[in-house]
C-alpha cells in the first residue's frame, strides 16, 4: 500500500502543465542547438562594405542579370551581386563549416563511437514536409541550402548564401545579397544541378557563390547556441509560469 501511494505521489507531479513547460522547453532547445536558428548574422558584424567574397557590395560591384553572363563572370573573377528575384530551393545543403567533415571520435561510458559528418547532405524530394522539419530542428544549425535565384531575364542561377539572409530580407522591402563570385560546381552541386536543368534551365557549370568561407568556427557556434538555448529556456520557464499564476489568480 505504500509504494502504491508514493507512485501516484510521483505521477501527480507530471502535470499537464509541466509537461507542456518541459514539451515547449525540450523543441525550443533542439530548434536553438541544432536547428536554424539564424546565428550567421553575428559573423558578419563588421564585415563592412567591398569587393570581398561575403561582404556588402560598394557602388563597384556590378548587378549579374543575365545568366549567360555567368561564364564571362568566371573567366575575368570579378565580383558581382544580384538584386534578387524569386528563389527556388535546391534538394543540396552544405556545411556551414567545412572543418567538421569526416569522422568525429568520441568516448562515453567506455564506449568508443563515431559519428562521419558529410559536407554535403542531398535530398531527393525539396517539397516534401519531412525535409522541411528535419532542416528546421535537426540540420539548419550546420548546413547552408542551396538555391536558384531568377534573374531579370527569366533564366535562373545556382546560388550559395547563408540562410540567415532569407530572414533579413523578408524584413525590408529590398532584398539585399553579399558579394559574390563565380565558381566551377562540384561533382555533387552539378549532379544537382543537372536534375533540375530540365526545368528551369539552369546552367550546371556554375554556381554564385556569395558565402564568406572561414568567417565562423563550427565548435564556438556551437557554444553560442547552447547559450541561447539555456537563457531561452529561462525565459520561456518564467513566462509559463507567470501565465500559470495569472490563471490561478481568475479562478
Amino acid at each position: 500500500m505504500q509504494k502504491l501511494s508514493k507512485l501516484s505521489k510521483n505521477k501527480k507531479k507530471y502535470t499537464p502543465f509541466l509537461l507542456l513547460q518541459m514539451i515547449t522547453c525540450g523543441i525550443f532547445c533542439l530548434w536553438a542547438v541544432m536547428g536554424s536558428l539564424p546565428t550567421g548574422w553575428v559573423y558578419d558584424i563588421g564585415a563592412g562594405e567591398g569587393k570581398e567574397q561575403g561582404q556588402w557590395p560598394d557602388n563597384t560591384v556590378d548587378l549579374l542579370e543575365r545568366q549567360e553572363d555567368a561564364k564571362d563572370c568566371f573567366r575575368s573573377q570579378e565580383a558581382v551581386t544580384l538584386k534578387g528575384g524569386a528563389l527556388v530551393e535546391c534538394p543540396l545543403m552544405r556545411l556551414r563549416d567545412v572543418e567538421w567533415q569526416g569522422e568525429h571520435t568520441a568516448r562515453a561510458k567506455r564506449v568508443r563511437r563515431t559519428v562521419f559528418i558529410s559536407e554535403y547532405q542531398l535530398l531527393s524530394n525539396p517539397d516534401a514536409w519531412w525535409r522541411k522539419l528535419v532542416r528546421i530542428f535537426v540540420t539548419g544549425g550546420t548546413y547552408n541550402r542551396y538555391f536558384l535565384m531568377e534573374l531579370p531575364d527569366k533564366s535562373y542561377l545556382c546560388t550559395y548564401f547563408d540562410d540567415y539572409l532569407l530572414l533579413r530580407n523578408s524584413l525590408r522591402r529590398e532584398d539585399v545579397y553579399p558579394v559574390g563570385y563565380m565558381r566551377r560546381s562540384t561533382p555533387q552541386e552539378r549532379q544537382m544541378l543537372e536534375g533540375m536543368a530540365e526545368k528551369y534551365g539552369v546552367n550546371a557549370d556554375y554556381v554564385l557563390d556569395m558565402y564568406r568561407h572561414g568567417k565562423m568556427s563550427g565548435n564556438t557556434d556551437l557554444l553560442l547556441r547552447f547559450a541561447v538555448a539555456f537563457l531561452g529556456t529561462c525565459a520561456i520557464c518564467l513566462l509559463l509560469d507567470r501565465l500559470k499564476s495569472c490563471l490561478k489568480a481568475q479562478k
